[in-house]
């Protein structure tokens, strides 16, 4: 038995699921754009009891790292590193990109010829995206950019298929520059992918650190100093 506990806030979504191995013990997810801090605990707490597992018998804790919304990133990484320390086993961070390729690999068929394209929402005008092959082989790096300006790398491309949360975007802005398939089902990161991706770094976690991937500086601005 593995047992991985999975842990998603990095987007506008909360989910949180216990994975034996390949089978899901218990999850919980739901769409939320804000209040995964109040959210977070109690769903964890929930799938542990509903499992009958103990914190201590973990085997390691997976958890998005970006790119994502800011506070939610601090938000499941903080949690997760947490209770990872308070219990002396691995955090294990993951990327949204990495979840959601995985996501989208299990769901659609991707034909040689056609790109994926991952677009996360960001809050602001650019968004995060990532461009992969159909066989998982990013095109470029990953990057903020306005939807408008995004170019479709690798030769051959002739279609797209469009995922996250930011993927309505790109469709509008990409439609009719190039065959483009959304598909609405996959938004935001799944906490079973992101605890099966974990679980794979469970003996070299140094490869996959629990810190904050962003593709652009945090919104904090420094107090100003009364005179």
């Amino acid at each position: 038995m593995t047992f991985m506990l999975g842990i998603d806030t990095a987007t506008t979504g909360c989910s949180v699921a216990l994975m034996d191995g390949p089978t899901c013990l218990a999850e919980r997810q739901t769409r939320m754009p804000r209040g995964q801090s109040e959210a977070l605990t109690p769903m964890i707490d929930d799938i542990m009891k509903l499992a009958g597992v103990d914190f201590d018998r973990l085997d390691g804790i997976a958890v998005s790292r970006g790119p994502g919304a800011f506070t939610g990133l601090r938000i499941g990484l903080a949690t997760a590193r947490a209770m990872a320390l308070s219990i002396a086993k691995p955090c294990i961070g993951i990327t949204t990109f990495e979840s959601l390729l995985m996501q989208a690999q299990q769901l659609v068929e991707i034909k040689q010829g056609t790109a994926l394209l991952i677009a996360i929402e960001s809050k602001r005008a650019e968004i995060f995206v990532g461009m992969y092959g159909s066989d998982g082989v990013p095109l470029s790096a990953p990057s903020a950019q306005r939807p408008e300006d995004i170019e479709i790398f690798g030769e051959g491309v002739s279609s797209l298929i469009i995922i996250g949360d930011a993927s309505e975007k790109v469709e509008s802005a990409l439609n009719g520059k190039i065959d483009v398939r959304r598909i609405p089902e996959i938004e935001v990161p799944d906490a079973k992918i992101v605890a099966t991706l974990g679980a794979d770094f469970l003996g070299t976690p140094e490869h996959a650190p629990p810190t904050p991937f962003y593709l652009r500086p945090p919104d904090v601005s420094m107090p100003t100093k009364k005179q």
